[in-house]
Order: structure tokens, then sequence, then C-alpha cells
């Protein structure tokens, strides 16, 4: 299994919530409902959004994803996300963590 995936604090990628986890912590939310930076919200995000933005850590199992956010779902959306604990990267792109499954991919956007 791996343990970290290959991109140092600074990288601009794109992160794909696929699904949750098998057991998530916390369910998925939906979308109807759901306020940006509501501490109201119920569960974790809905599973149908991608976020891009710069890696503020490394990616490593036991750690969470920590992102300076520019942009959800296509949109300029800047924030910090940060995910729940990493559980398993289970290849160069697929991270599991207590609550979701992501595709986490270096993006050429960042250079631009």
């Amino acid at each position: 299994m791996k343990m970290s995936l290959p991109y140092p604090p600074g990288t601009h990628v794109l992160i794909i919530k696929l699904s949750a986890s098998q057991n998530p912590i916390a369910e998925p939310g939906s979308w109807k409902g759901w306020i940006p930076g509501s501490l109201d919200n119920a569960g974790s995000l809905p599973v149908d959004y991608e976020l891009s933005g710069f890696l503020l850590a490394p990616v490593r199992v036991g750690e969470q994803i920590h992102l300076y956010r520019t942009e959800r779902n296509g949109v300029e959306a800047d924030g910090y996300f940060y995910s729940t604990p990493i559980v398993k990267i289970q290849n160069a792109s697929l991270v599991e963590t207590f609550n979701s499954i992501y595709r986490i991919m270096a993006s050429q956007k960042g250079g631009e």
C-alpha cells in the first residue's frame, strides 16, 4: 500500500469526490439546503463535487488533505478544504479518507 502521493505542498491539484467511503463517519449531505461555509450543514459535503487548488501539506496516510481551494465545481470559490484523515492510498491517484473516496491529480492550471 502506498503511504503518500508524490505531490509536494504548493502543487496545483484537481480533487474529485467519487463516493462516500464504505462506512463513513458522516454520511454525505445533499446540495439541497447546503449552505457554503455554514457550520449547521448536516453530514459531509455532497458526493458530486470537484475542487481545484493548491496543496498546503503532503498527501499521506494518517493525515488530512489540506487544500487552498480556488474553485469548486468549476466556479471560483476561494477557501480552505480539509478532509477527514486518509486511511488508504490505493494507487497513484485514488485516496480514501474516513468519509470519502477521492481522485487527486496534479493540474496544469496552476502553472498558467
